[in-house]
């Protein structure tokens, strides 16, 4: 079942005559999920509940979208519209009458976070509003949330191979990385090596030896040093992300305080990957994780900043909740969710160190497929 297909079956359930995705100069992402290719002039995808979905394009673009969907053997028809009066009467005879679900979330309205739908731009909001009166638009991010949050085949063999490739050029990492290149010199040469095979899922964080205690550091002109070297970083190939977290040591013999961290964190990672399961709370294995720290002297309410784990998908933060501490137990997981395991340990102004795998959520035990090294790597 392609993704048309998909979304129709969920709008019928939904009572909702279609949804609208509007894209220009690639503001929603959904464009490139659906259409499977990136497009930049302005058009509107619309899915309907009967199955008679409809592009509208720019000239200069729609033979490429017929030509993706036909490669996908998706049936959609891709209509040119040369200015925006033709644009206009092509929205209105589609928008009438109906249910619509618009890219719009409704985080202040809402204990759910909803932040993926919001894509549709205030001034494309107010014009479709003033092309059809008698329309009711909704919200689409209950479609966005069913359509993403649980992972199909495809999407599995997809996040395999993406796993599989990243780690295969992490490991090449301490062959080429050498003291007084530039954390930004790193992420260049390692993000080049994506470009042959895919795109970086995210902008690659290189953070040494300080930088390292700050989760989300800007990769900067400092150069490598002895000492922590982190590298998060992930690639996509065709529509799945990975998110890898290893944490390197530069130079010969790392302390033994580097060492035992490293070694704890591991240990609390399997511990919590116990529960990375069908039917447990979202909760529960960023509890466990956090509980084995403080058993072994390591204070995670101090050291341990923030969450164990995101949902992973078509973006590296994908749509579902987090598994975290404080999210709420009414969060289950559930079969084919995927989820990345990345516990960390921080002591600012000094170093840190996190270790992120990408997990497959299954019914009695979850799939690994990234391994982080069970020693750190050597450069």
């Amino acid at each position: 079942m392609n993704k048309f297909e998909q979304a129709c079956n969920i709008l019928r359930e939904k009572n909702c005559d279609g949804w609208l995705i509007v894209c220009n100069e690639q503001s929603d992402i959904h464009s490139e999920f659906m259409l499977g290719i990136k497009t930049h002039g302005r058009h509107y995808i619309f899915i309907a509940a009967d199955g008679h979905h409809a592009v509208f394009s720019v000239p200069m673009e729609a033979f490429m979208i017929k030509k993706a969907l036909d490669h996908q053997g998706i049936q959609v028809n891709v209509e040119v519209y040369e200015n925006m009066g033709e644009l206009k009467n092509k929205l209105r005879k589609i928008l009438n009458n109906k249910r619509i679900a618009l890219n719009y979330g409704k985080i202040f309205n809402s204990k759910d976070n909803t932040e993926y739908a919001d894509y549709l731009r205030v001034g494309d909001y107010f014009a479709l509003n003033s092309l059809a009166y008698n329309v009711e638009f909704i919200s689409a991010a209950p479609i966005i949330y069913q359509l993403r949050m649980i992972k199909n085949e495809k999407d599995l063999e997809d996040l395999r191979e993406t796993c599989k490739v990243t780690m295969e050029i992490l490991n090449t990492l301490p062959d080429w990385i050498k003291i007084g290149m530039t954390e930004k010199e790193i992420k260049a040469r390692l993000e080049h090596e994506y470009l042959k095979i895919g795109e970086p899922s995210f902008e690659t964080i290189i953070a040494s030896c300080v930088h390292s205690a700050d989760p989300h550091h800007n990769t900067s002109q400092k150069k490598i040093k002895k000492g922590v070297l982190l590298i998060d970083t992930g690639v996509r190939i065709n529509q799945m992300c990975s998110d890898i977290t290893w944490t390197f040591w530069v130079g010969s013999k790392p302390p033994e305080q580097f060492i035992k961290a490293y070694s704890i964190l591991l240990k609390a990672k399997e511990i919590s990957l116990e529960y990375y399961k069908d039917g447990e709370k979202n909760c529960t294995p960023a509890l466990k994780c956090r509980e084995y720290l403080r058993k072994e002297g390591y204070n995670p309410d101090e050291l341990f900043i923030h969450g164990l784990g995101h949902s992973i998908g078509f973006q590296v933060h994908d749509v579902g909740a987090r598994i975290s501490k404080s999210v709420s137990k009414e969060e289950i997981l559930k079969e084919n969710m995927v989820y990345s395991n990345e516990p960390g340990l921080y002591w600012k102004n000094q170093w840190g160190i996190r270790i992120e795998d990408d997990i497959i959520i299954k019914k009695e035990k979850c799939e690994r497929v990234t391994l982080a090294p069970k020693d750190p790597l050597l450069i």
